[in-house]
């Protein structure tokens, strides 16, 4: 398995295009895959047929409240205490496929995760409060870091802090260098707060940027810096509701195309049971 996913890593580095491709065909193996454990694993005919007497037993009990029918009233709930395990069958048998479901979501998106291209040459330093080379002052709270970038363009610095060896919180920032740019697209902030900056927004060539991170009560403080090759796609329409018209990261593509895979199968499937 590891080495099915180095030589995939290896020929979709060269091509991001080829690699945006891989992930909607996953996404669209995903959804089939997903609506077929569903379709194997939940009963229709079952689930609908304790559907129709739910929705009787609310239709009998609805008209016995109107008729202030005492009687009628206590047997239909003494018939729902009975339809109560039902109930509780029919949730459990639509629960169980998404155990399944979601153990396949998460192989798929680790997957995608293993193989991007646009996380293969991230820069990663640690940022130090010791008060040498780019730190100005020891042991006040504020880690540094100094970098000097090749690639012009957008670059992302993503910084994590660490309190005995697990991360408790992230940030991000953005800098331009040696060329202008118009996104400003960040990750939200996650985790404890962590205050992440850079001396300058824009840099010309030859320049070393410098990067600050304040934190409190943390043992070690790391950035990786994107460079300049994160993914993006930009969608045809702007989705609704969400003014979303640019995908930054391919498991929200891997997410959006499945979900409209999904969708379409459905569809289909819809439309061929009742030929």
């Amino acid at each position: 398995m590891e080495a099915i996913l180095i030589l995939a890593a290896q020929l979709f580095m060269m091509d991001f295009e080829l690699f945006t491709a891989l992930v909607g065909v996953l996404a669209v193996v995903y959804a089939g895959t997903a609506k077929f454990i569903q379709n194997k694993l939940i009963d229709r005919s079952k689930i609908k047929g304790i559907q129709e007497e739910s929705k009787k037993l609310n239709e009998d009990m609805k008209k016995a409240k109107e008729r202030n029918d005492k009687a009628a009233i206590d047997k239909i709930m003494k018939k729902q205490m009975e339809f109560l395990p039902k109930m509780n069958t029919m949730m459990f048998a639509q629960f169980k496929p998404m155990i399944f479901v979601l153990a396949i979501f998460f192989a798929f998106t680790w997957m995608i995760g293993q193989i991007d291209p646009t996380v293969s040459d991230d820069i990663t330093i640690q940022l130090l409060d010791d008060g040498y080379g780019c730190d100005d002052v020891a042991e006040d709270g504020v880690y540094s870091g100094c970098l000097e970038p090749e690639n012009s363009g957008k670059w992302i610095a993503n910084v994590k802090a660490y309190r005995n060896g697990g991360e408790v919180g992230h940030n991000s920032t953005f800098f331009a260098y040696a060329q202008e740019i118009d996104d400003s697209y960040l990750e939200n902030a996650v985790g404890e707060p962590i205050v992440v900056n850079t001396d300058k927004k824009n840099y010309v060539s030859g320049e070393t940027v410098k990067i600050y991170a304040s934190a409190n009560d943390v043992s070690m403080v790391e950035a990786k810096f994107d460079n300049a090759t994160a993914f993006r796609v930009d969608l045809p329409l702007t989705i609704p509701i969400l003014n979303v018209s640019r995908i930054y990261q391919p498991y929200w593509f891997f997410i959006l195309i499945s979900l409209i895979s999904n969708l379409g199968i459905g569809f289909v499937l819809g439309k061929l049971q009742k030929k």
